[in-house]
């Protein structure tokens, strides 16, 4: 099996016949008229399956694993324990979640029809399909599946019903296609035209809400089309026009501001979206063209260290590096990339539907070129910086975020740093979001405000949460209190970098992100390549004097040394050390990871922080602070203490 992530964007084959990109001339914005003469003239007129998949797709998945491709046959074996895991258990009801806002079975549904439909179309098990379908009639009852509360749960809703209808229309009765219809359009599609023509805010947004809610309205009526071809021109047209600002937001290095999962969020049905369109309509009216769009595919490798995937904003924590989708290697010829997915399926042991379905086997051969990566990363826009001495799972890497702290799902995260060496993860700079449902979790307007004067909590806010602030990651904190302890508004950016084949850094620039209370601050990472080493530095100015916390979760054991300088960290039996380089009255001490001393948010529900403690240094009563930390494997600490702490800007251009 191939491992690690030795490969760069490079495209020498065909991936198959039928698939090239997109010919069509780019056609924005759409109107009705447009959508209704393709779909009258549309090859899929009266044919079932056509959104996903085709006759012939399913014809080849079976003729793949016949021949022990070990892909499909993962897939299937997951697909298949899947459904037979549906079918054990009862049907969803109608419910509320604990906000009163989703309708959690929609979403719980949606992670059930693909494995129902893809089982009965693979082995022709009706018990598979009678269950998606009794499943989607009793859905049809209930009083409404999020439209007018939380669009998201509705737009989930209609590629539920698009992947059921298209997927079983061939063994659906007319009187259920019919209750399948009228639901869809009760639900999903009379709402939602009515919100996009009012330009409801998830209908043109720049995040994962965009892509989902008009990847769904499109999917659906796509699929249902021939019952009014004017109708469903409507809506199609409307939900094509708003995908751009979602689209542009992957500009210009393919990232995605609201973390890995929430990029595999939004895209899984953006994508399936576009293939529907490309397969029905005959084109995808140059969505797929954007330039960031068509580099998004690599977005998981370019935030991965050698063991993990970096969590971001509200991700949840991950143990694993995340994978991509066949999807963009097949759309845009991309071998390096398929190399990349089939690799990281093989090591995660997971195979999706859609990946299935696009993954062209002929291009995964022993001869296949491929170029290596950059060691050292910059991802604009999302601003995460990190450096590696290689791609191999023992390989050293450190990595810094900046960017927007308004993000969506984004934290008060600004500076905060990842090491992974030795095959573990070291320093988790996000422990992950905590639960949506608690009371206050996505009020930004959190009160007392940034630049209020501190005072008590009086109410639930976002950046109340443990998880959500900078104390619960490895930044700085200065002076803390009750307020938000980073402005929400501030942005961190690049200020510059270096790199050879012996050592790299990146400068990240924080100070808008500590406006309140400082009035310069800088953060770099650094990397000594030959010896391993990592420093992490800080220089700042305070506007006055105070107290400044720095801070790093781990979940190793830590074991200080009696002057408090250096610690050794030890998990899986490999030990890294830690050593304070300078000020020289700084100390180490350990604290379990939630607040820092002296504070209370008795309003704030906080999940426990299990298995994690925080590393922490204390400057008292500091103005002005050079702060450097190093971290290298047991062995090298020695020629380490030679080194001195040198102001940044005397570092190499």
């Amino acid at each position: 099996m191939r491992t690690g992530y030795g490969f760069i964007f490079i495209s020498l084959m065909l991936l198959r016949a039928g698939h090239q990109l997109n010919a069509q001339p780019a056609a924005l914005p759409t109107t009705p008229s447009m959508v209704k003469e393709m779909l009258e003239r549309s090859a899929q007129r009266g044919v079932h399956p056509r959104l996903f998949f085709s006759e012939d797709d399913i014809l080849r998945l079976g003729l793949l694993e016949s021949k022990g491709d070990p892909l499909i046959r993962l897939g299937h074996q997951q697909l298949q324990e899947e459904a037979r895991s549906v079918l054990s258990q009862p049907y969803l009801t109608y419910f509320l979640d604990e906000a009163r806002l989703r309708v959690p079975s929609v979403h719980k549904f949606a992670l059930q029809v693909p494995p129902l439909v893809m089982m009965y179309r693979l082995t022709g098990d009706t018990a598979y399909a009678e269950r998606a379908i009794r499943q989607v009639v009793m859905m049809a009852g209930w009083p409404d599946w999020g439209a007018d509360r939380h669009y998201l749960d509705a737009g989930i809703g209609a590629f539920n019903v698009a992947m059921i209808y298209d997927g079983l229309f061939g063994y659906l009765d007319d009187a259920r296609k019919k209750v399948i219809r009228d639901a869809v359009m009760k639900h999903v599609l009379i709402p939602g035209k009515r919100q996009m023509e009012k330009r409801a805010w998830w209908s043109t947004s720049n995040n994962n809400w965009n892509g989902i809610c008009n990847g769904g309205i499109i999917m659906a009526a796509l699929s249902m089309y021939e019952e009014d071809p004017a109708g469903m021109s409507e809506v199609i047209s409307l939900a094509v026009n708003n995908l751009p600002k979602y689209l542009n937001s992957f500009e210009p290095d393919g990232q995605s501001e609201e973390g890995v999962m929430y990029w595999s969020y939004g895209l899984t049905y953006t994508i399936l979206a576009l293939e529907s369109m490309q397969r029905v309509l005959g084109t995808a009216f140059g969505l797929d063209r954007t330039p960031g769009f068509r580099k998004t595919g690599w977005f998981p490798a370019l935030v991965s260290g050698p063991v993990t995937t970096l969590n971001i904003g509200d991700d949840p924590l991950k143990d694993s590096r995340s994978r991509s989708f066949f999807w963009f290697a097949r759309q845009y010829k991309d071998t390096a990339l398929a190399l990349l997915q089939y690799d990281l399926c093989r090591e995660t042991q997971v195979m999706s539907w859609s990946d299935m379905l696009y993954y062209e086997p002929e291009v995964i051969t022993a001869t296949a070129k491929r170029k290596s990566i950059l060691a050292d990363n910059h991802v604009r826009g999302i601003e995460v910086m990190s450096l590696r001495t290689g791609w191999d799972r023992n390989a050293t890497f450190v990595s810094m975020h900046g960017g927007r702290n308004d993000a969506n799902h984004g934290h008060l995260d600004a500076g905060t740093f990842d090491i992974q060496a030795m095959g573990e993860v070291w320093a988790y700079g996000n422990m992950g979001r905590d639960d949506y449902t608690f009371p206050g979790y996505f009020t930004k307007k959190t009160l007392p405000d940034y630049f209020d004067r501190d005072t008590l909590q009086y109410e639930p806010g976002r950046w109340h949460f443990y998880r959500l602030r900078a104390e619960g990651k490895n930044c700085l904190v200065f002076d803390p209190g009750i307020r938000a302890d980073q402005d929400e508004k501030g942005v961190a950016l690049k200020r510059r970098s270096s790199s050879d084949a012996s050592s790299s850094f990146h400068v990240l620039d924080l100070a808008d992100c500590y406006k309140r209370d400082v009035d310069a601050y800088q953060r770099a990472i650094s990397l000594d390549k030959r010896k391993r080493i990592i420093s992490i530095q800080d220089e700042f100015v305070m506007k006055q004097a105070g107290v400044a916390w720095w801070q790093m979760h781990t979940r190793a054991m830590l074991e200080i040394s009696e002057d408090g300088r250096t610690v050794v960290m030890t998990q899986a039996g490999k030990k890294m050390i830690a050593r304070i380089a300078g000020p020289s009255g700084a100390r180490f001490s350990e604290l379990p990871a939630t607040y820092l001393p002296g504070r209370s948010f008795p309003l704030t529900r906080n999940s426990p922080n299990e298995g994690f403690k925080k590393l922490v240094i204390r400057l008292d009563a500091v103005k002005e602070g050079r702060l450097r930390v190093d971290f290298m494997p047991v062995g090298t600490a020695q020629s380490a203490k030679e080194k001195q702490v040198a102001a940044m800007e005397s570092w190499r251009k």
